[in-house]
């Protein structure tokens, strides 16, 4: 019984150091700080974004830096406002995948995959990268109609069969060689993979 409890006490400063976040949590303000100060997995998702995003952003110009700086204070309102979603842990922990994944993506901190083009209806093709190794699995779709280009970076979500990517106002589905693309206030498309990929 000693030995357990002599063993609980040598190892307790070193669980709990594992469980400490990047910020004070003395100073935690709100709901979601506060469960990160509490929540070992959280916390380590804390540190790995607190690590990742100096690397991510060192490569970029200082307008670059200046704008990632206020999309991070802006993420981090957004995660400090988890509170109003009905699972308070889920919504956070979603908050910290999704960010490193955009960060090292952005950052050129995974290898960058071969692209695979779809054809979509007669006008739209899509190149989409599709980042497995990211946090949380994730696209980068450009997309060309005509003139008009535009890239999206969207997150795998569940699906049913075959993979679906949501990211702002579209969705992707791919099965094989063929996919389906949905933009908000668009026809769905129905794509095939270029061949020679």
């Amino acid at each position: 019984m000693n030995k357990i409890l002599l063993g609980t006490l040598l190892f307790s400063p070193l669980l709990a150091a594992a469980a400490t976040p990047s910020f004070e949590c003395a100073k935690a303000k709100g709901a979601a700080e506060t469960l990160i100060c509490k929540d070992a997995g959280l916390a380590a998702l804390d540190n790995e974004l607190s690590a990742l995003y100096p690397k991510a952003i060192a490569g970029f110009s200082p307008e670059q830096q200046k704008s990632e700086r206020a999309i991070q204070r802006g993420w981090i309102k957004g995660r400090n406002d988890c509170w109003k979603a009905g699972d308070l842990r889920q919504c956070v922990e979603e908050s910290y995948q999704l960010r490193i994944t955009e960060l090292q993506i952005k950052g050129g901190q995974l290898r960058v995959p071969t692209p695979i083009d779809y054809q979509c209806g007669k006008s739209l093709t899509l190149s989409t990268y599709f980042y497995n190794e990211a946090k949380r699995p994730a696209a980068m779709i450009n997309l060309s109609e005509g003139n008009d280009q535009q890239q999206v970076l969207a997150y795998e979500t569940p699906s049913a069969s075959g993979a679906r990517y949501e990211g702002q106002n579209l969705t992707l589905w791919t099965k094989g060689s063929d996919a389906m693309l949905e933009r908000y206030g668009q026809p769905t498309l129905n794509c095939s993979e270029i061949p020679g990929n």
